[in-house]
C-alpha cells in the first residue's frame, strides 16, 4: 500500500466521519450507513477492525442495562474500544429504532441535536480518532510509490478581509494542522509579508499558488484589496477550479468582538437583490472617486487616483460575474465547514 492511497483513504474517511459526528437533522441513520459502508469497503480499515475483534460483546444487553440519562461506558484499551463501538454501530444499523431510542435517553439535554452530539462525542468520536490514528501510522510505514508519490509543495492562498480575521484564524489553524504533513502550505498575509515587504507584491503572487481559499463576507465583497485579489485570480482562464469558497452568514456573528448592530457579516449573494446591491456599491465608489479626481487641480496629482479608478472600474465590471458564480456554486457555509473540520477542502487538496 503506498502513501497516496492511504492519504486518499484518510481524507475520505475524515469527511464521512465528520458528517456523521455533526449531523443536524434526524438523518443520522443515513450517515451511520455511509460510515459503516466506507469502513467495510476499505481494505485498510476493515482489516484493522478484524484484528481488533478479539471479544464479542452482548450489545443488546448493554443497551437494556444502561441507566437513563447516562452515557455508555467504553471498555479500556484501544483495540477493545474499536471492536466494541464497531459492533455497537452495526447493531444500530440493524435496529434503527434502538439507535434513536439510545440517543433520546442518552443525556438530559433538551434538543435531539444536543443528545445526538453527546452520544457521538462520548462514544463514537474515540472510535473514529483511533481509526484516524491507525491510518496515520500506516502512512508513516507505507512505501513510497515513486511513479505517483512526490513532494507536493502545493501552495494555498488564504484570501480574506481584515475585518474577518477571527474567522481567518480558525480556518488557518485547522487547515495547517492537517495539510502541512502533506506538503501543502497555507500562505497568509500577516505571516508571509515580512517587515518592509510589499502587500501588493504578496497579492500579486496569487497566480503562483495552486488554490485560493476565499472567506467571503459582506466586508470581503466591499473591500478594494480583496476584490483586487479576485481580479488577479480571474485573469486565469481556469480560475474557477482554483477557487474554494467559505461563505459567511450572520450565524458567524458570535465569533466577532466589538461589532455593532449595523455591521454585516454575511455575504448576501444568494438572491438577485443582494447581488445588485453589491454592484450599486461599487458604482457609488466609482462615482465618488471620479468626483474626487475632477476636484484635483494638478494633473500630476491625479496619476495614482486614476490608476485606482481603473481598478474600481474593473471591479464594477466583474462583480456581477463573481457574485453570480458564488450563488451558482453554493459555497459551503463556515458553520458546516467548521463542524466537518473543513473536510471538503481538505479532501480536494490532498487528492490532487
Amino acid at each position: 500500500m503506498n502513501k497516496k492511497i492511504i492519504r486518499k483513504t484518510s481524507s475520505q474517511f475524515r469527511r464521512i466521519s465528520a458528517q456523521f459526528l455533526s449531523m443536524e437533522s434526524e438523518e443520522e441513520f443515513n450517515f451511520l450507513e455511509d460510515l459503516l459502508n466506507f469502513i467495510d469497503g476499505d481494505v485498510i480499515l476493515s482489516d484493522y477492525i478484524k484484528k481488533c475483534s478479539i471479544n464479542q460483546y452482548d450489545i443488546a444487553a448493554t443497551i437494556s442495562e444502561k441507566p437513563t440519562w447516562r452515557p455508555l461506558v467504553l471498555p479500556s484499551g484501544i483495540e477493545q474500544v474499536v471492536s466494541y463501538v464497531y459492533q455497537l454501530l452495526n447493531y444500530f444499523k440493524e435496529n434503527p429504532n434502538k439507535f434513536r431510542g439510545m440517543v433520546l435517553y442518552y443525556t438530559s439535554d433538551k434538543s435531539y441535536r444536543e443528545k445526538y452530539q453527546a452520544f457521538t462525542r462520548k462514544t463514537v468520536a474515540p472510535f473514529i480518532n483511533y481509526l484516524l490514528n491507525y491510518l496515520e501510522v500506516c502512512l508513516i510505514d507505507a512505501d513510497i510509490d515513486d511513479s505517483n508519490e512526490q513532494n507536493k509543495n502545493t501552495k494555498v492562498f488564504l484570501s480574506y478581509c481584515s475585518k474577518d480575521s477571527a474567522i481567518a484564524d480558525i480556518v488557518d489553524t485547522q487547515l495547517q494542522e492537517v495539510l502541512i504533513p502533506y506538503g501543502i502550505y497555507i500562505s497568509r498575509d500577516e505571516r508571509d509579508v515580512m517587515y518592509k515587504e510589499s502587500f501588493k507584491d504578496f497579492m500579486n503572487s496569487i497566480e503562483e499558488h495552486d488554490f485560493v481559499v476565499m472567506i467571503v463576507s459582506d466586508s470581503y465583497l466591499k473591500s478594494r484589496p480583496c476584490m483586487y485579489e479576485v481580479l488577479e485570480i480571474m485573469k486565469n482562464r481556469k480560475y474557477e477550479k482554483k477557487m474554494l469558497f467559505i461563505v459567511l452568514s450572520e450565524n458567524e456573528r458570535p465569533f466577532y468582538k466589538g461589532i455593532d448592530d449595523d455591521f454585516l457579516v454575511g455575504a448576501n449573494v444568494y438572491n438577485v437583490a443582494g447581488r445588485i446591491a453589491y454592484a450599486k456599491y461599487w458604482a457609488r465608489e466609482e462615482s465618488n472617486l471620479q468626483e474626487l479626481i475632477q476636484s484635483i487641480d494638478s494633473p500630476l496629482n491625479t496619476i495614482e487616483p486614476i490608476k485606482e479608478l481603473k481598478i474600481i472600474k474593473k471591479i464594477l465590471m466583474d462583480i456581477d460575474e463573481f457574485t453570480s458564480m458564488l450563488a451558482d456554486r453554493k459555497g459551503i457555509s463556515f458553520q458546516k465547514m467548521k463542524e466537518s473540520n473543513f473536510a471538503p477542502i481538505i479532501e480536494l487538496l490532498v487528492s490532487v
